[in-house]
């Protein structure tokens, strides 16, 4: 059988790119296209996997490819985030593999692969949405702040969040502080009351510009500092309904 090293090429970059684009989707990653663009080129090196006829370390070369893969794309946050993006890109890669497996590859077939195969994950992402039920809160968030600055971070829906200043009436956005390193300075914080279940006391705020979600805006609420991580899963920022039901285009 002869192999055409130029469209193998292409074709390991293309799936690369869909697959990661499927974990951005499925999971929203709030990555960019230019991310998973310049990421998907160091997936070439699975190349070298042709050249390892040991099956045990061709498995372990693949799996730390795509590992790697994964958090150059997506960074690391922590185990359970990298786990979870490794599992919806292997989950892609076997539905691939199982299609090009039951074609007969020829060059003419190399055409109908790159046509039909994003049809193909968009409906194992359809079929698959009973598994991915806990992301429907989940929301690519834009945040700006007055010196011209911006943070692209994943927000979580919060239903039961009912956080706002009692003296503004301003509903309260909450963020790991930790993602404002060298974006904004804080200088004069606004410190907000607050009380919940075990604890107490005042939280730090400041104003930003404005918020942006799903292409809509608000601009009349304030940004509370976390000093803990927000114990959900690849989330940055915790949002509430009122501050989804006052977005305005």
């Amino acid at each position: 059988m002869v192999i055409y090293l130029d469209l193998v090429l292409l074709i390991n970059y293309f799936f690369d790119c869909l697959l990661l684009i499927l974990v951005n989707i499925t999971l929203k990653r709030n990555i960019s296209l230019k991310r998973i663009l310049l990421t998907s080129l160091l997936g070439e090196l699975g190349l070298i996997g042709i050249f390892l006829n040991n099956i045990f370390f061709l498995l372990i070369f693949k799996i730390l490819l795509a590992l790697i893969l994964i958090i150059v794309c997506f960074k690391y946050k922590d185990i359970l985030y990298t786990l979870n993006n490794l599992l919806y890109f292997y989950m892609g890669s076997v539905i691939l593999g199982g299609f090009v497996y039951s074609l007969k590859i020829n060059k003419l077939n190399y055409l109908l692969i790159i046509i039909s195969s994003p049809l193909i994950l968009y409906l194992f992402n359809k079929q698959f949405s009973l598994f991915k039920t806990n992301y429907k809160n989940y929301y690519n968030v834009t945040i700006y702040f007055k010196n011209s600055r911006y943070i692209n971070v994943s927000g979580y829906l919060d239903t039961g969040n009912k956080l706002k200043d009692p003296i503004t009436g301003k509903n309260i956005v909450l963020l790991d502080k930790k993602l404002l390193k060298g974006v904004v300075s804080i200088r004069s914080p606004i410190y907000v009351p607050y009380h919940s279940l075990n604890n107490r006391g005042l939280l730090k705020c400041i104003i930003p510009s404005k918020i942006e979600i799903d292409n809509k805006f608000n601009d009349n609420f304030l940004l509370g500092m976390m000093d803990e991580k927000i114990g959900i899963n690849g989330v940055d920022c915790i949002l509430n309904l009122e501050i989804m039901e006052s977005l305005h285009d």
